[in-house]
Parts: C-alpha cells; structure tokens; sequence
C-alpha cells in the first residue's frame, strides 16, 4: 500500500516537472519570467457539459495576442486512462471554439492552446468536458419507492429540467427495482462493463461513467450517460451472496474504488487495477456489519461489528477487517474507551468532513445493558494509519434527549451538532455542555409531512455551495426542501429554502452530482 502511495507521489512530481517545462524549466537553460516569455493570459474557458452531436461554442478572451504571431488549438484527452498515454482529438485550429461534439459520451480534459510560432512557446487552459447522451446529468437524483419497487426522480441545478421515475421511463431497458429505496452513487469515471459482441466474443469497455442503486431487494448498475442497464443482482459478483440484503454503498472518488455492505458482510472493488465491475468474495471472517461506513476519498473503510461490539477498517484490495489498536500509550489514548469489545452498539456512524486521507464522524452508541447513549467523536485516517485509535470524545448523553432515538439524522460539514427529524420538525443536538437548550428546532413542516432525509452538502471548489438538504414524505408524495447554511461550524439555515421540488411516492436519499 505505502510502495504504491510513493508510486503516485513520484509519478504527479515527475507530470508536474514536465507540464512546468514549457516556459518556466529552470535547470535547462536561464530562466526568465513566464510573463515575458509569453505574455499571452487565457480566460473565459470553464467546465463544461454538452449533450453529443449538438454544438460546444466557447469565446475565451485572449489578453495580449497578436494574431500575426500565434496559432490556437483546441483539443481534448481522456481524463482517464487505462495505463496508456492519452490520445488527442483535435477540435478547432480556431480562437473561437464552435464545432459540433461527436466524442463518446464520457469525461474529457478539454484544452485551449495558444502558440507563439516564431519561438515555438505556448500558454494553456485545460477544464473538464463532459460528453453525454441523456438529459439526466447534473443535479438532484431524489431516489425513491412506490408500491415496494424503486425508482429516481432528477431535476437539473438549474431546476429547468424535470423527470419523474427515471428507471420506469428513460432507462434502457426500462423497470424498476423491487424493494424499498436505500442508496445511490454515482462512480465518474473508471468503471468496468464487459460487452458481448455479435460474434460471441467479449469487448471490455473501460472508464466508464455509472449509477449505483441499491433498493432493500435488488441491486443494479447503469451506465451514466444513455441509462443502459449495466448488470442486474445476478451480474454484480463472481459468486452470488446468500441473501441479497442491500444496505450502504459508498464510492471513493480518489482511488476509485467501491465498498457495499450487503447482509452485513463487505464487499469490495479496487478501482485501480482493470477488472470487469464485479464484486470479489466478502471480506473474511466472523462479523456482521452495521450499515453505516466511513470512507474517505481513498480506498480505506471504518465499520463496526455487531457481533463482536468491535469498530475496524477495511480496504477495497485486501481479503480481510482489521482491528482497530487500542494499545496506543496514553497519550495517543486520551478517551480511555477501547474501541473493541465494547459494551456499546452502534445505532449510527455520521459521516461529517472527509478529505482525501481522513475523516472526521459521529458513533451515535447505546449501552447495551440499560437505556444509555453515548456520543463519540471520531478521526479516522483512512490511509496514513487506519488501525489508528479512533475516538477523538466519548461523552453520555443527557437523559431525555431525542436524537438518540430519531430515526433520520445527520453529520454537518463542521461544527460540534447534528441534525435530525423529530416527526415533522428539523431539530439540531449540540455536543457541548451547559446549554439551557440543547436540542433546539430549526424548522418545522406542514403537521402531514415527516422527515425522511436530511444531508448537510458542502464544496468549497467550483461549484461551491453549502446546503441543507431535508427529504419529507406525506401521503401526497415526496418534497425536497434545499437551504442555504449561513457559514460553516453553527446549524443556521436561510429562514426560506433556496429551492423546493416535488414528486410522488416516498423519497429516502438524495444525491446531488455537480461533475
């Protein structure tokens, strides 16, 4: 693990020193300022996603070019490649970009090149394009049950675009899942789909974009781009689960790697070796899971056993739980709670900030002997040192508190609370002491709806946005209510939601996709 981290650390130095080689190489010759090389600046090129076969015009301004002097190119690559140098296809030899995309759907980096010919010098903007063939692309997936049977509605960001029951309409073929709604992830780039050809042979189809979706039944992967249905429960392992009981998936955008736990047992693909998209053989052992995992953006899981009252970690590529070292010297141990054998369950493990290395969570914990919860505070370092001792606190909860026993809750981004439904009233919990209120309410619905969902979503990159995400159900259908949060580290909504959708059956989870 550690040989192929200082892999990837050598190979983005190396990458680096040879894009920085263009005007601004130091050790080859005497360096002068990159300005004055090319005093050439490029804006107005943005990401960017465009349906296939309709027409990507871009007008970047272009300070400080003599058109006497510079030539200009626009060209894409894969943004992902399978081991082999990336292919351009050039676009336009034209300042102006407006041509007509005929890529395959799929994520590209789309560059805009401008050349000085006389001293063979260049500037560069590089962004993303992503090609797709569905109006299903960026935004709200509000995942969803009607009648015992699964299904997602979508709206776009801008709210211009509008679909209801998704898989019963738009994918190919068409139906739903049987079973209550549970989860959904979407996986960019890297999935891998065997396709049999009209000649009986097999074509392996790499990097590709999917869904993932989970219902308490079935389980199925579709392609993100046309809704083809990838593979069905049967299709998803090499050998097939006892009981096919669906209960969290969870996608790790740095190492591209995929973790489910179905029937309490872990399930795993390492998304940086080339595979077929299928799940290898649960981990090893003894244990049944608790639904509820931390996982970072890097090939590294925190679960807890139920059977053993233990918390562990996994990685997508080993065969096995780890147990987690509670023989660290006080001084690393400052909570004194042993994270193994414990006379806690957990009832719920919130995921609250994740970086590419680490996390940071909530154990919402009940004794197991009598009517106690406990709230433990947890940092785990996914990669560095996941065997790490977790809790960062471990405190009692008040007697008489309610977020113990809310079914709906969740972690914020920062900030020592957690959010939860109390029927229909959204309701925060402060992990502090001496308040006079210490689970005050936020928000409350029309008396027929209740909670069924509540997310904080937080980016601080393009495109930003901090939102509080609230799910109710009545027997009308499903509303998404979205707010703004005022800042990071306090529970303060906008008074009115920035946006409000509708829909029918009964909603559980939502995904927002910004890429």
């Amino acid at each position: 693990m550690k040989n192929r981290f200082l892999l990837l650390l050598l190979a983005c130095c190396f990458t680096g020193l040879l894009v920085s080689s263009c005007i601004n190489d130091k050790g080859n010759y005497e360096y002068e300022d990159a300005n004055k090389i090319m005093p050439v600046t490029i804006s107005g090129v943005n990401d960017t996603t465009i349906m296939i076969n309709t027409v990507l015009r871009i007008v970047p301004e272009v300070e400080n070019a003599n058109d006497g002097n510079y030539s200009y190119r626009w060209f894409v690559t894969p943004s992902v490649t399978a081991g082999s140098l990336p292919q351009r296809t050039i676009l336009s030899d034209e300042s102006t970009l407006n041509v007509p995309i005929q890529l395959e759907t799929g994520k590209y980096l789309l560059s805009f090149e401008v050349r000085d010919i006389e001293r063979d010098v260049y500037v560069r903007q590089q962004v993303y394009l992503t090609v797709t063939a569905s109006e299903i692309n960026l935004g709200w997936y509000v995942l969803k049950d009607i009648d015992n049977e699964t299904d997602f509605d979508y709206i776009s960001t801008d709210g211009s675009i509008q679909r209801a029951d998704v898989l019963l309409n738009k994918a190919i073929p068409s139906g739903r899942l049987k079973g209550t709604a549970v989860q959904m992830a979407f996986q960019p780039d890297r999935y891998f789909q065997q396709i049999k050809n009209a000649d009986g042979t097999v074509t392996t189809l790499a990097n590709q974009r999917a869904f993932h979706i989970l219902s308490s039944e079935d389980i199925r992967t579709y392609e993100a781009g046309q809704m083809w249905l990838y593979k069905n429960y049967a299709d998803q392992f090499y050998g097939l689960p006892e009981n096919c009981k669906p209960q969290s998936i969870r996608y790790a955008v740095n190492a591209y790697d995929l973790f489910m736990v179905n029937d309490g047992k872990m399930y795993s693909i390492f998304g940086m070796m080339a595979n077929i998209g299928k799940y290898s053989a649960p981990k090893i052992g003894f244990y049944s899971l608790h639904k509820d995992m931390i996982v970072p953006g890097y090939s590294t899981a925190l679960l807890f056993d139920l059977e053993s009252s233990s918390f562990c970690y996994t990685d997508a590529y080993g065969a096995t739980l780890n147990p987690i070292d509670d023989e660290n010297p006080a001084a690393v141990n400052p909570v004194g709670v042993s994270p193994n054998d414990m006379p806690y369950t957990l009832t719920d493990l919130l995921m609250r900030a994740d970086q590419v290395m680490s996390a940071t969570a909530y154990a919402v914990m009940k004794d197991k002997s009598k009517e106690e919860y406990y709230l433990a505070g947890i940092n785990f370092q996914a990669y560095m040192n996941p065997s790490a001792y977790p809790f960062l606190s471990f405190k009692a909860i008040p007697e008489g508190c309610k977020m113990p026993l809310a079914k709906v809750k969740a972690g914020a981004y920062s900030g020592n609370f957690i959010y939860f439904g109390d029927g229909n009233k959204l309701c925060v919990y402060w992990d502090a002491e001496g308040l006079d209120v210490r689970e005050p309410v936020l928000k409350t619905y029309p008396a027929n709806e209740t909670i069924s969902y509540i997310a904080h979503m937080y980016s601080g990159y393009s495109p930003a946005y901090n939102y509080l995400v609230v799910l109710t159900n009545s027997a009308s259908g499903w509303k998404m209510y979205v707010y703004n949060v005022k800042g990071l580290g306090n529970p303060e909504i906008d008074d009115e939601p920035a946006f409000v959708y509708s829909g029918t059956g009964n909603a559980r989870y939502v995904m927002y996709r910004t890429k």
